[in-house]
């Protein structure tokens, strides 16, 4: 049997944020949750795992990937590359990963049906904190894999971009973007804009792994693979008209013309993270998700934007509900091209939402999904609430987004490198990090906004550099810090 994995409170990272004590809350609340949330698997071969759903049987994939950026804050006390490594143990010789396992005897959940390729993604971002490069030559083989599976078997001739099998596969499951259970599981004849921009992102992960590798002709390869996906998208899936991606339908001939599927979706935010969208196109799909009528709800991001006739202000799952797997797409596309005062105000406004929630006696705990318009879980198809205690991937607001993108701390091991984007008035921070295997400690103590009156204590078993950015300075300040504890005026 394998060993227990323990909620330990000191062990993890300290944030502070002053005046935010709901957050701190809700950020333990988090792992507690998480550390319950282990199924514990005795069997060869295999590893415990981290699961949204303990007791269903079923190892998902693309909840695992995105797990793995919660994790990545744990200071390796739990793993969601667990799950990682037992879905590449699965993988077929053709490189298919299943959407979904069966834990008691390891075959497909779902048959032939695949998930959001998160994968490459998953690992270069885990890179960036822990500066642990040791899993990329086991990994690389799965993740060239997988990507050649899609590039063989979900790709139609007659554009060359991608389709699930339904939206199931897509993991928004009943997004009115494609039939559901598509008889003959081929995507009803839709080009999903989601998992273009997903083998974008593989493409792009795919090339810096390669990079970090030496492997100089697969890296190039993979970054021409990048481009070349990015102009396909831009060519098929916008609208000039509507200033967004949509699915489109895609018959047999390369000179018919598309048919858009006029939902705007969360599918529509990944051509920011994956580095799609830029000039013009980039600001329309920005201008949209910054709409009170469309998809920046109460609790952002609605993942069906509000004008259209199946939004559901209760959530109705993927019409409308918000999630943390779309919202985490989200966050860090805007970060990634500019907008990272919006990302930040996006992420409180979500997490205060979460907040609301857990202390309402009525619902005390952290969902599957929320309202987009009321500060409630967001409800089923069905009209019964989602499920509870879901961390799991709704661990990513109180932990990822409030370390990364309202603390306003990045990580970049590659460079040694950790980003302060100061923008609390109040003490905030983080003790106790393991970053680029240096525990690190990284704390505004007081803020004024001038000249060499602001105050950051830093502390480090080991020298990294520290770059700080704030409004009231022109440029960004840069120190190489020593060992040992540091005080800095800005």
């Amino acid at each position: 049997m394998s060993n227990r994995y323990i909620f330990k409170k000191d062990k993890l990272p300290r944030p502070i944020i002053e005046g935010r004590n709901e957050f701190i809350k809700l950020y333990y609340n988090a792992w507690e949750l998480a550390f319950k949330n282990i199924e514990y698997i005795d069997r060869d071969g295999w590893k415990d795992i981290l699961t949204c759903m303990p007791g269903v049987g079923i190892m998902w994939q693309w909840d695992s990937c995105v797990m793995t950026f919660i994790t990545n804050y744990s200071n390796g006390t739990l793993s969601a590359f667990n799950n990682l490594d037992n879905l590449y143990m699965l993988r077929r010789e053709d490189g298919f990963m299943s959407m979904a396992y069966n834990l008691d005897d390891g075959m497909p959940t779902y048959g032939e049906r695949i998930n959001p390729p998160l994968m490459a993604w998953a690992e270069w971002e885990h890179y960036l904190i822990s500066g642990d490069c040791s899993r990329f030559e086991k990994a690389l083989p799965a993740l060239e894999g997988i990507y050649n599976f899609i590039e063989k078997n979900r790709k139609r001739e007659s554009c060359g971009l991608y389709y699930f099998e339904d939206t199931g596969s897509s993991g928004m499951d009943n997004s009115p973007v494609s039939g559901y259970g598509a008889k003959h599981l081929d995507g009803s004849d839709t080009c999903f804009v989601d998992l273009s921009c997903q083998q974008a992102l593989s493409a792009l992960c795919i090339s810096k792994i390669c990079d970090k590798l030496s492997l100089n002709d697969k890296a190039t390869f993979y970054k021409n693979e990048h481009s070349r996906i990015c102009n396909l998208i831009n060519k098929y899936h916008y609208s000039e008209r509507v200033g967004w991606y949509f699915n489109f339908f895609a018959r047999n001939w390369s000179d018919e013309r598309v048919k858009f599927i006029n939902s705007k979706t969360a599918a529509g935010f990944w051509p920011l993270v994956a580095e799609v969208a830029n000039g013009e196109r980039l600001r329309s799909v920005v201008s949209h998700m910054m709409n009170e009528n469309e998809f920046y709800t109460k609790i952002p991001f609605a993942t069906l934007s509000k004008d259209d006739p199946n939004y559901d202000s209760n959530g109705g799952y993927w019409l409308g509900g918000v999630w943390a797997p779309t919202n985490l797409c989200a966050i860090k596309g805007l970060s990634k091209n500019g907008y990272k005062e919006f990302a930040r105000e996006a992420s409180i406004k979500y997490l205060e939402g979460m907040c609301k929630v857990s202390d309402d006696s009525a619902f005390g705990s952290i969902w599957e999904a929320y309202a987009p318009d009321f500060y409630r879980p967001a409800t089923t198809e069905y009209n019964t609430l989602s499920r509870a205690e879901f961390v799991g991937w709704s661990g990513i607001a109180p932990i990822t987004l409030l370390i990364e993108n309202i603390i306003g701390l990045e990580f970049n091991a590659q460079e040694n490198l950790v980003t302060f984007n100061l923008n609390e008035r109040g003490k905030c921070g983080i003790e106790n990090m393991i970053f680029n295997s240096n525990n690190i400690s990284v704390v505004c103590a007081e803020y004024v906004p001038f000249k060499d009156k602001t105050i950051i204590e830093v502390e480090a078993e080991k020298p990294f550099k520290l770059k700080v950015v704030t409004k009231y300075l022109w440029y960004p300040k840069e120190f190489d810090i020593p060992q040992g504890k540091t005080v800095l005026k800005i």
